[in-house]
């Protein structure tokens, strides 16, 4: 398994699980529909999120075009599904809106600020390590344009 989809799933699963925690705290405050609401958008948003690294696995050994093909391709899909999982409850009063789409947008927020923090704590910055081993050309400690 790629280390794209592997972290996606990974904070897929997170994001589940905080899900579920909130929806049986929610039970009893604001009723069993609304939970389940809340955390069918929370689903939805990390199954669209997960789709993301499937599709940026399938590109990343590709040729540039087709990989902008690939990823315009997957991204209306992904806005297609979003559409008609969050349109179709709401148009037909299934599910109480308002937590719904709390759940999708606050998953979509959270998993880019957990991700995005992940992969800060594990970037390598060569041009730190370059610098501390002395390997930096003559111009490093200077900005660009002095």
């Amino acid at each position: 398994m790629s280390g794209h989809r592997r972290l996606a799933l990974r904070h897929a699963a997170w994001m589940m699980a905080v899900a579920a925690v909130t929806g049986g705290v929610l039970v009893p405050v604001y009723g069993m529909v609304t939970a389940l609401s809340l955390v069918y958008g929370v689903a939805m948003a990390a199954v669209s999120f997960a789709s993301t690294a499937l599709t940026v696995s399938w590109f990343s050994g590709k040729s540039a075009a087709a990989g902008v093909m690939i990823g315009a391709g997957s991204f209306m899909v992904r806005f297609a599904f979003a559409a008609a999982v969050l349109g179709i409850p709401a148009y037909f009063g299934l599910w109480p809106v308002v937590p719904m789409l709390i759940g999708f947008a606050g998953t979509y927020v959270a998993e880019n600020v957990a991700i995005m923090v992940s992969l800060a704590r594990g970037t390598d910055r060569p041009d730190s390590r370059r610098a501390a081993d002395g390997r930096a050309g003559r111009g490093a400690e200077r900005g660009l344009g002095q």
